[in-house]
């Protein structure tokens, strides 16, 4: 099935840059007014992804993403990407973790924005979560235990600080200790990525979970979707 991509808030340049690439991946496109009829949309069709230009005022940029991500919402779970104009990056990125996942400068090019739009429309929303962390993974088959903290986490994976660069596909067991929860979610992950420091300003792996220990995935699942908004 295609997967169906709405950009509001886009005009000129950068809406014709971003379209011509997303009808490339072959995305259904819908382009949008930023106005109360999108706010509507959002909270009855199912788009995988929504596209928003930025900067964009502050308290209507709230307002769009309190209705994506309200329960009974079409959107809730959607990937939401700030496209930001030159120079207003970094303020767009203090929003990621507000119900945005993920803030791109128009000026990384289309590469930068291929990879973003891949993630985001394959993983699950995510929210922060800034939780520490205790990991045992094997080397040589002797286990190597380590403590960080988890930056962000989804239903589907987790974003880990102050880890070190392992290579993709090395396997782990987690134990994250949730603030107000007496145990710790426990499990197996599998690390996708290392961050890139310049875009995400920190050091550390993306890791996707593999598997839980007893009721554990259902108890994340609860804590996330509670925390979406």
């Amino acid at each position: 099935m295609r997967k169906q991509v709405l950009m509001t808030r886009m005009d000129g340049l950068v809406f014709t840059e971003a379209a011509a690439f997303l009808r490339q991946k072959e995305f259904d496109l819908h382009h949008a007014p930023w106005d109360d009829n999108t706010l509507d949309l959002v909270q009855s069709i199912g788009f995988d992804l929504i596209v928003i230009g930025f900067p964009v005022e502050v308290t209507s940029l709230r307002r769009f993403v309190k209705c994506v991500r309200a329960p009974g919402s079409a959107c809730r779970r959607s990937g939401m990407v700030l496209l930001a104009e030159r120079g207003h990056l970094e303020a767009a990125q203090e929003f990621i973790g507000h119900g945005i996942n993920r803030a791109i400068g128009t000026e990384g090019g289309s590469e930068l924005l291929a990879s973003a739009l891949d993630e985001l429309i394959s993983v699950a929303p995510r929210i922060t979560l800034r939780a520490p962390t205790r990991i045992i993974l094997r080397i040589e088959e002797r286990p190597v235990r380590a403590f960080c903290q988890t930056e962000n986490v989804s239903v589907s994976g987790m974003l880990l600080r102050g880890f070190g660069h392992y290579p993709a596909g090395t396997t782990i067991d987690f134990e994250i200790n949730i603030p107000g929860e007496s145990e710790p979610i426990r499990g197996s992950a599998e690390i996708s990525r290392t961050t890139n420091i310049a875009v995400e300003r920190l050091e550390g792996v993306g890791a996707r979970f593999l598997s839980f220990l007893g009721a554990d995935q259902s108890r994340l699942s609860t804590y996330v979707d509670q925390r979406l908004n």
